[in-house]
């Protein structure tokens, strides 16, 4: 009866423990959302950057679009997207406009290695350069209405 006891009184400390534990690794899961988006628009540019969480696996795509007066807008553009600890997204060359005076990329890496974070204030910050002229976006985080 004794040794049932103890046994009993194990068990019961093992489930304790275990579920404890089970829920803090849900708790830190849940903090994380699986699906973000970030959008900025200035005088001449509007742009989102999304990023997407699928088990291990980040997916990122970054959209920017010509919002300006000039419906004949052409030329490359060059871009740097910076985000928190040392997060950099940028183009190696000049990039050309396509469709509707727009630009689309995206990426896909590891979530266990890589890192995408905002900045401090919760922004990530775009920088374009087309013709000559230099626009600079923060884009925020786009909440459900």
């Amino acid at each position: 009866m004794r040794n049932l006891t103890m046994l009993s009184v194990v068990l019961f400390m093992f489930l304790l423990l275990s579920a404890c534990t089970s829920k803090e690794a849900e708790h830190n899961l849940n903090d994380q959302p699986d699906e973000v988006v970030y959008y900025g628009k200035g005088e001449e540019w509007l742009a989102t950057f999304s990023i997407f969480k699928v088990n291990h696996l980040l997916f990122d795509s970054i959209y920017i679009q010509n919002i300006g007066e000039d419906r004949g807008a052409k030329g490359p553009i060059e871009y740097k997207l910076v985000g928190g600890d040392g997060f950099k997204f940028e183009s190696q060359y000049p990039q050309e406009l396509q469709g509707v005076r727009s630009f689309h990329t995206s990426s896909e890496s590891n979530s266990d290695i890589v890192s995408i974070k905002p900045t401090a204030d919760g922004v990530f910050e775009l920088t374009i350069e087309f013709n000559g002229k230099t626009e600079n976006l923060k884009l925020k985080k786009m909440t459900a209405r």
